[in-house]
């Protein structure tokens, strides 16, 4: 199991994604890191230190990655995109090896133009 960080931040969320459409869904690519979308009814606000407990299809154990809020959605919007909030990965090993994870785990689908959470 991988450990969790130490100094940990104040806050933090469980995010289980079961499949990989749902993956594409939640995924944003267009950041330097990459980063997740999290529907979520909990308050927070624009670069909070979220502490991510990331499971994957793929993974047999939680990852946990620190992560900043750089997107939210309120609430539900009029185009479908549900309440929630978008964590940006750092620039750590932990979060660089989730991101390789991911973007393997959908060949071809990231230049998709499907409808995401967040664009």
């Amino acid at each position: 199991m991988s450990d969790a960080p130490v100094n940990l931040p104040g806050k933090m969320l469980n995010l289980s994604i079961p499949d990989k459409p749902e993956l594409y869904r939640s995924y944003m690519s267009f950041l330097q890191f990459g980063g997740l979308f999290a529907r979520t009814t909990d308050k927070f606000q624009m670069g909070d230190e979220v502490l991510l407990a990331l499971n994957l299809p793929s993974l047999n154990e939680p990852k946990f990655l620190r992560t900043h809020i750089v997107w939210i959605n309120r609430s539900n919007t009029a185009d479908g995109q549900p309440q929630g909030i978008g964590m940006a990965f750092g620039s750590d090993a932990e979060s660089i090896e989730v991101k390789r994870i991911i973007e393997d785990l959908l060949p071809g689908l990231l230049l998709n133009e499907h409808p995401t959470y967040t664009l």
